[in-house]
C-alpha cells in the first residue's frame, strides 16, 4: 500500500489505546511501498522504534510515517518554486519575481 492510506489503515483495524505487540500482531506484516517502488512492513519501521503502546491513532500514524527513510521523501532537495537552489548564486536577478 502506498503510505498516505496508512492512516485509514491504523485507524480501521487498531483500537486505542494499542500495545507495540498489537500493533505488529496486526497490521506487521503490512508493506508500505515508496515512490521508487521498494517495501518495507510496518514491523521493519516501528522494530527500532522501542514504543511500548501508542495513545491514539495519531501518535501511531506519526511514529510509522516518521519512521520511513528517505525513499519515501521523493526527490532531494527538490524544490518547485523555482528560483536557484540553496546556497547557490543567482545567475541572472533580472529574473528574478517576488
Amino acid at each position: 500500500m502506498d503510505y498516505s492510506d496508512t492512516e485509514r489503515i491504523v485507524d480501521e483495524l487498531l483500537e486505542f489505546p494499542v500495545t507495540h505487540e498489537t500493533v505488529i500482531d496486526k497490521i506487521g506484516v503490512i508493506k508500505i511501498t515508496s515512490p521508487s517502488g521498494e517495501s518495507v512492513t510496518i514491523r521493519e519501521i516501528l522494530d527500532p522504534v522501542g514504543e511500548e503502546r501508542y495513545l491514539s491513532s495519531d501518535a501511531l500514524y506519526a511514529s510509522i510515517v516518521g519512521n520511513l527513510d528517505e525513499t519515501f521523501i521523493g526527490r532531494k532537495y527538490y524544490d518547485d518554486r523555482g528560483g536557484t537552489a540553496f546556497g547557490a548564486e543567482a545567475e541572472d536577478e533580472s529574473t528574478v519575481s517576488f
